[in-house]
């Protein structure tokens, strides 16, 4: 184990074998292609990558990890992070599940009309992260009644490789009855199906009733998280 500077992608992953929450936040949000440095050590982990703007997004994790160089960054929860520097923006957690148990459920209908998923994410979650026409969708499920689409969601696939689901909305007035969770199982099954092992997915924290119905479905948590941006000089 290190606790200098790390510029090789492999060695980190390496050194992560057996630490499994590490490993998997590491794999997910760190492309090999657009990593730039790491630091690994018995109780943390701290690493950066460059993103497509040419930010530099890090994540300090663990009860003491070093805040590398970066423009935003998402931390282990509680961890004391400099508020003259960095501005708090939110609170997320992140869950993951395998495929393979999902095998023997019905399979998710598909919303190919990208109108429609639109309007009801305009309406009915109108900061969902992800949209009809984004290059990274895998496909957008969909729970109809009366020819009426009522839930949907995304599989999106990251540049890392990465499965997550995103985007996962309910009609108002078809919440608290169990939709979310009859979607979400449902795409588990098309994924595994389409030979995707494993999916992750990211929820804010004070979403609750969201954590419930994945945590039924069976979704383990990974990692509670707090995001800051670096504050202009």
């Amino acid at each position: 184990m290190t606790s200098s500077s790390i510029k090789d992608h492999r060695q980190v992953l390496e050194l992560l074998e057996g630490r499994p929450k590490f490993f998997e936040t590491f794999t997910t949000y760190s492309p090999e292609h657009k990593f730039i440095e790491a630091i690994v050590d018995p109780e943390n982990l701290s690493f950066s990558v460059k993103d497509e703007d040419g930010s530099i997004f890090a994540m300090a994790l663990g009860r003491n990890p070093k805040i590398l160089a970066c423009d935003r960054v998402a931390t282990s929860r509680g961890i004391e992070v400099n508020l003259d520097s960095f501005t708090h923006r939110a609170d997320w957690d992140f869950y993951s599940i395998d495929t393979y148990t999902f095998a023997i459920f019905e399979g998710a209908d598909e919303a190919t009309n990208n109108e429609e998923v639109k309007a009801l994410l305009e309406v009915h979650a109108p900061n969902s992260s992800v949209w009809p026409g984004n290059e990274e969708v895998l496909f957008w499920g969909a729970i109809r009644k009366d020819d009426q689409l009522v839930a949907t969601g995304a599989l999106v696939k990251w540049r890392t490789g990465e499965v997550m689901f995103a985007s996962i909305a309910t009609h108002s007035d078809y919440r608290s009855k169990g939709l979310a969770q009859t979607l979400v199982s449902r795409m588990l099954s098309t994924a595994n199906s389409r030979g995707i092992a494993h999916v992750g997915l990211g929820v804010f924290a004070g979403n609750f009733s969201a954590k419930r119905a994945y945590e039924k479905v069976g979704f383990s948590l990974i990692g509670e998280f707090s995001s800051y941006q670096r504050k202009e000089k």
